[in-house]
């Protein structure tokens, strides 16, 4: 038995459950549910972001997730072996393993910093007391709207980084 490979095939697949289910239960069940209750969604939102860790234990799964993966592909590929990397199985990892980075990257370039920026612009609007200036309606619709576009990106990606990783091995 190889326990180096079960170990990091554990944290790989344990931590892309918590990783991508999270993901999709906010792309689509807690964020449609957001937007359709409105401010009571967006009071939740607030409460969510400042009394949870949701946004560590994504940060902290995506991560254990990529790091435990690039060390699998590593290993499986024969150290990158060209050979081994032209083959069926090894062309649909590759494209798995490449969407989960770029879902990775997109994470924690765009997804994370613009949840921050809509914790940061929600905090404020509570601060003013009063219903939200023209200005933060209009940033936090921005914002809304980046998150809404990036999410769709992330949706795909995620299905072919979950499709590749599980097919590779059966090619």
């Amino acid at each position: 038995m190889d326990e180096y490979m079960v170990f990091l095939r554990l944290v790989h697949i344990f931590a892309g459950i918590v990783w991508v289910g999270a993901a999709w239960f906010m792309a689509f069940v807690l964020n449609p549910t957001v937007h359709a209750l409105g401010r009571d969604g967006q009071a939740f939102m607030r409460g969510l972001a400042r009394h949870s860790h949701v946004s560590h234990m994504m940060m902290v799964s995506s991560l254990l997730t990529t790091l435990a993966g690039l060390l699998l592909y590593y290993r499986v590929s024969d150290h990158f072996n060209s050979d081994w990397m032209s083959s069926t199985g090894g062309v649909v990892l590759t494209i798995g393993s490449l969407a989960g980075i770029a879902e990775f990257l997109i994470g924690g370039i765009v997804i994370g910093p613009t949840t921050g920026q809509l914790s940061g612009l929600g905090a404020e609007i509570e601060r003013g007391g009063g219903p939200p200036s023209a200005d933060q309606l209009a940033r936090l619709g921005a914002l809304q709207s980046r998150l809404g576009q990036i999410e769709n990106i992330s949706v795909v990606l995620t299905v072919v980084a979950v499709a590749g990783m599980a097919a590779a091995r059966y090619m």
